[in-house]
């Protein structure tokens, strides 16, 4: 039993890995292609609205994602899960509501303040947050094939979908390209709802009540992840205020190419959070530590090879690809490098810190270092250029993580203390 239980927990790495293979694709992928094929400029409207999904992905998380991830993984009607299932979904759908709202405000004010008025990012940005509550319902759940199937049909639809915009759009413009994209996300993500959500929806209308339990900790995840993504976005908006989108489309096309290392670490995440939760509930402390520092180990030395490897072939990438349209963002690469070991970390130590459910000193030891990441990132703009905003993002994640890091030493040592038998 036990090599079949290795089999099985190797199993779900490898599918987590594959469906982030394809998450990648579809994220990593089209930015390259409209990196290409777009204007900076126009990319650079383009990232922006991606920086906003991505936040509001990471807030959503903290909403209702979170208290699906901690529950033991079944399907979404059995009976360990589906009051939550159910209160959650719920919840999900007001915070979809709540972003569109937000989002066509927004779009509103960024029309009169310039280039990153984009009204179809009014659909792109709740159908991608509709998509990634579907997906990660689905890991939760322990279904990562699904997951896969699920990220793997939005790959297909996008690409038939840019594919065909960029023969009738000429040029293509980030209008166009937050339409079709929203619009592959929509068709994927609701016919994921009806499947995730079978089973869940009579009663439907009344669960938001029960989610009133779970506001004390919904509160301190947001803390948490808002300044999570201070760490890891505040850089699009404070270089996009400051220099404008052709300067942020240099910055971000460059960290593109370092993206394997975060996806990584998420897959990671998803995958082994099944892994974490058994350990803890068997309370194997010492599994649940090697777990995360070999995990920890592993994903630094990736960053940094990555990093050398693009940063020795960015002349030629540049030069065939793209027409050495961003050949001088070279200089830029060992600095994302660096931002990436240390955001791997920072995955990781959060992780394990999530899983024994310690939001509250997970959120304030992210809201120290979201601080000083914000503040970094402002000096650095002024004192460095553009350049110094990854610097400052990099300061941040580094405290950040061994923030967390104490706490979480701190906090295993209670718990094996309590652990063992009193004499």
């Amino acid at each position: 039993m036990s090599g079949l239980s290795r089999l099985a927990g190797a199993s779900r790495y490898l599918t987590a890995i594959v469906e982030q293979g394809l998450f990648s694709l579809l994220n990593l992928g089209v930015v390259l292609m409209l990196g290409r094929l777009m204007t900076p400029e126009q990319f650079g409207a383009c990232i922006f609205w991606f920086a906003v999904a991505y936040v509001l992905a990471s807030v959503q998380n903290a909403v209702s994602v979170a208290h699906l991830q901690v529950l033991p993984a079944a399907k979404g009607h059995d009976p360990l899960r589906v009051e939550t299932e159910r209160v959650m979904l719920a919840a999900t759908g007001v915070f979809l509501l709540l972003a569109a709202i937000g989002t066509a405000l927004g779009a509103g004010f960024a029309s009169r303040a310039g280039a990153f008025g984009v009204w179809t990012a009014v659909l792109f940005v709740p159908a991608y947050l509709l998509q990634q509550y579907v997906r990660l319902t689905c890991f939760s759940r322990g279904e990562g094939l699904t997951a896969t199937v699920q990220t793997g049909a939005v790959l297909v639809v996008a690409v038939i979908l840019l594919g065909g915009g960029a023969f009738v759009f000429r040029p293509l413009t980030a209008e166009h390209v937050l339409g079709l994209m929203g619009a592959a996300y929509a068709l994927v993500g609701l016919a994921g709802l009806w499947r995730a959500s079978a089973g869940l929806r009579h009663g439907l209308s009344g669960a938001l009540g029960g989610y009133l339990a779970y506001v004390r900790q919904s509160g301190w995840l947001f803390l948490g992840v808002s300044s999570t993504e201070i760490l890891a976005r505040f850089y699009v908006f404070a270089v996009g205020a400051a220099y404008g989108p052709g300067v942020l489309a240099a910055l971000s096309f460059s960290q593109t190419f370092l993206r394997p290392a975060p996806l990584l670490a998420s897959s990671w995440s998803m995958a082994a959070r099944s892994d974490l939760v058994a350990k803890r509930e068997a309370r194997n402390w010492r599994g649940y530590v090697g777990l995360l520092g070999v995990s920890a180990l592993a994903g630094v030395v990736f960053s940094i090879l990555w990093a050398g490897v693009i940063w020795a072939a960015w002349p030629m990438i540049t030069a065939f690809l793209f027409d050495d349209k961003y050949a001088d963002a070279r200089w830029m690469l060992p600095l994302w490098g660096i931002s990436a070991a240390f955001g791997f970390m920072q995955v990781v130590v959060s992780t394990g810190l999530q899983i024994l459910k310690a939001f509250k000193a997970l959120a304030l030891a992210n809201a120290a270092a979201s601080a000083v990441a914000a503040v970094g990132v402002l000096w650095g703009i002024h004192h460095l250029g553009a350049g110094g905003a990854i610097l400052g993002t990099a300061t941040g994640q580094a405290l950040e993580a061994a923030a967390m890091l104490a706490v979480l030493v701190v906090l295993i040592r209670r718990l094996s203390s309590e652990a063992r038998p009193r004499t």
